[in-house]
């Protein structure tokens, strides 16, 4: 009798006092968290560099502090979407710019009112040659008695080391939240690449993301919301979860890879299909339900992996398959005209097909694209030699869907047995020519 009760007591300990799996549907909570290297800061926003329009920045400060010996002020747009409507609504936004954004652009996620979605910093050497930066304050000027000094730190991504330059910095702007202009202070950091000025490659990181964890048929994963190049307080439609499946402490945000996946899509987790029936819209939890279809679990397109068959139609009306190109190394790049860093890239792409394009290897374009004939000027005027395959917004994006390619621009190398060599930053303008050398000399 007493081993009876000593067992009754453990199955009715271990019944109550062990933690129960919720779900599903699955209530995921997510707290803004500090990011200390779980996303690499790849999802920046881009203050230096050119864009795609002539920008102007009404209201902003536009002279150096004193304590500048040289530098520069810098702009950086930090909602391009809200900025593009009230710009065109101020008539400095033509409206060839406007259309073209327009396609990207919720209505209730923008207002035609003035919102200052601009932040500004001057950058440059004090009198003993060291870097900083000074910040806009709440007064809309250079907040001159804080001034904020850079330090060298390194960046990994995608088994590159890229040494920067770091500032810890307080990030100010103002968003609309869908009801009203609302205005947001928060710790966030700058950087730029130590070997370029920081005009060319200065980039804004909000380092606090949406955050935690998800438990489900006895797995835990760590995972993330991620609105894709856009702070997270501003209002529009996260874009991607990403599930650390590996349990390495990092996410790969890639496209491509197996731990990225897009918000709007089902998918297979733990054996089992999945999707998200709901998102708060701070982003604070999500709720992830069964989904009523089944789908195969994610597979990475990463170095080693068969490249996946398309056939298409060229811009000059040939039917071109990538088996078609078996025996040559194939860089696919996708692209598209209204894309600043695609265009930027196009000079080193012209001369790595110059060099090494023939026999050995060829290059496809992927254009996404809203105009056909526009684009076909646009390959004349610029000479691309090249095949491109065109794939018209709302029309078709097959090949894209395929590749799951959902930035720009996206490389991919692939060998002459038709299986993927290298990807992303390798292929970067930066790395092209190099990257290349090594195959094709």
């Amino acid at each position: 009798m007493k081993n009876l009760i000593i067992l009754f007591i453990a199955v009715f300990l271990l019944t109550f006092c062990t933690p129960e799996e919720s779900g599903p549907p699955f209530e995921v909570e997510l707290p803004l968290t500090e990011n200390t290297g779980q996303v690499p800061p790849i999802l920046a926003l881009t203050m230096g560099g050119s864009y795609v329009f002539e920008a102007e920045y009404p209201g902003e400060p536009t002279e150096l502090p004193d304590k500048l010996t040289k530098g520069e002020v810098i702009h950086g747009i930090l909602d391009l979407q809200q900025y593009v409507v009230q710009g065109f609504a101020e008539g400095f936004i033509d409206s060839a710019i406007y259309r073209r954004n327009m396609m990207l652009i919720e209505d209730h996620t923008v207002t035609d009112e003035w919102v200052d979605v601009i932040f500004t910093v001057a950058v440059g050497e004090d009198e003993s040659g060291d870097m900083l930066v000074f910040v806009e304050g709440q007064n809309g000027q250079f907040d001159e008695e804080d001034p904020v000094y850079f330090e060298p730190s390194t960046v990994e991504f995608q088994d590159n080391v890229f040494e920067v330059m770091e500032a810890k910095v307080t990030a100010r702007m103002e968003y609309f939240n869908g009801e009203e202009i609302t205005h947001h202070e928060g710790p966030a950091k700058l950087m730029y690449l130590s070997d370029t000025a920081p005009s060319e490659s200065l980039q804004l990181y909000f380092d606090h993301l949406r955050m935690g964890s998800w438990t489900v048929n006895d797995q835990t994963f760590n995972v993330a919301l991620i609105k894709e190049s856009a702070p997270p307080y501003r209002l529009e439609p996260y874009t991607y979860l990403y599930i650390d499946l590996d349990g390495d402490g990092q996410f790969d945000i890639m496209d491509d890879g197996m731990e990225a996946y897009p918000v709007t899509e089902p998918f297979n987790i733990a054996g089992e299909s999945w999707k998200i029936s709901e998102i708060a819209a701070d982003g604070s939890s999500i709720t992830i339900a069964e989904s009523e279809g089944e789908v195969d679990p994610k597979v990475a397109l990463r170095p080693g992996t068969k490249a996946p068959e398309f056939t298409a139609v060229t811009l000059s009306g040939d039917e071109l398959s990538l088996s078609d190109l078996s025996g040559k190394y194939v860089m696919i790049d996708f692209w598209g005209t209204w894309c600043g860093p695609c265009i930027e890239a196009l000079p080193v792409i012209k001369e790595a097909y110059a060099t090494y394009g023939g026999e050995n290897f060829e290059i496809v374009g992927i254009a996404n694209e809203l105009d056909l004939e526009r684009f076909r000027d646009f390959v004349e005027r610029e000479n691309l030699q090249w095949p491109q395959i065109p794939e018209i917004y709302e029309e078709n994006n097959e090949i894209q869907e395929l590749y799951s390619v959902n930035s720009y621009p996206t490389y991919y190398l692939i060998n002459p047995d038709g299986e993927i060599v290298e990807y992303g930053m390798a292929l970067s303008a930066g790395n092209l020519i190099e990257t290349l050398g090594k195959y094709l000399e």
